[in-house]
């Protein structure tokens, strides 16, 4: 987790330094967004994973003031389901979603020719769902497979988990994504503050990725 935090901050102040000599001028071609959030999971992932917090950036190229290609980071956090019964002898696990993907955007940029604006954005690419426990833990044999267990990272055979122990585990995949999202500038800068949501689902091993985070941040052209 302390690796992860110190990724985001980096990320974050490298942003920073990027956007504050871009606020003064104007590189047309080039986007650049940061921001973070609250993700709520849907179904099937709501029934393993709770609501928590996310982290986006992204860069890109603006074909025109309309169109746009833009690559973006995203972590975004899956906190264990309080409201759903869990299997309380494991020990305390972190799980977290991590993306890289390759999107759409299209947008209005003034509506009206007031400051505020409105975008569409979709695309795809890679998409990890990892999760580690505190301690080594292996399951007592002939534990009976409920689909919680495959969340956790175990396999099962004839219907009973298999006998290993997990201390991590990843689990990549393709994924799609696509949202909307609301802009105001701030006075004549190519800055804008942006508001958006966005669908991501992705096609993990037997139990899909699906979440839909809510992201506020700043955005560069």
């Amino acid at each position: 987790m302390c690796t992860a935090k110190r990724i985001l901050v980096s990320f974050s102040l490298a942003g920073v330094a990027c956007l504050l000599p871009l606020a003064a001028q104007d590189y047309s071609r080039f986007a650049f967004n940061m921001g973070g959030g609250i993700t709520a999971p849907l179904n099937p992932t709501g029934a393993y994973a709770g609501v928590s917090g996310n982290f986006v950036m992204g860069a890109g190229y603006n074909i025109n003031k309309s169109n746009a290609i833009i690559g973006e980071f995203m972590w975004s956090g899956l906190p264990s389901n309080s409201f759903v019964l869990q299997p309380v002898q494991l020990p305390q696990s972190h799980s977290n979603l991590y993306s890289l993907t390759a999107n759409y955007r299209h947008q209005f940029d003034r509506i009206g020719g007031s400051p505020f604006g409105l975008y569409f954005m979709g695309g795809g690419g890679w998409y990890e769902r990892y999760i580690s426990f505190e301690k080594d833990y292996a399951l007592p044999p002939a534990t009976p497979c409920v689909p919680y267990w495959y969340w956790y990272g175990y396999g099962c055979t004839g219907g009973y988990v298999t006998s290993q122990t997990v201390a991590k585990k990843g689990v990549s995949s393709g994924g799609l994504n696509t949202g909307v999202g609301f802009t105001i500038r701030f006075a004549d800068s190519n800055l804008r503050f942006f508001t958006e949501a966005r669908y991501h689902y992705a096609f993990s091993e037997r139990i899909p990725t699906v979440v839909m985070p809510v992201t506020f941040g700043i955005r560069y052209n």
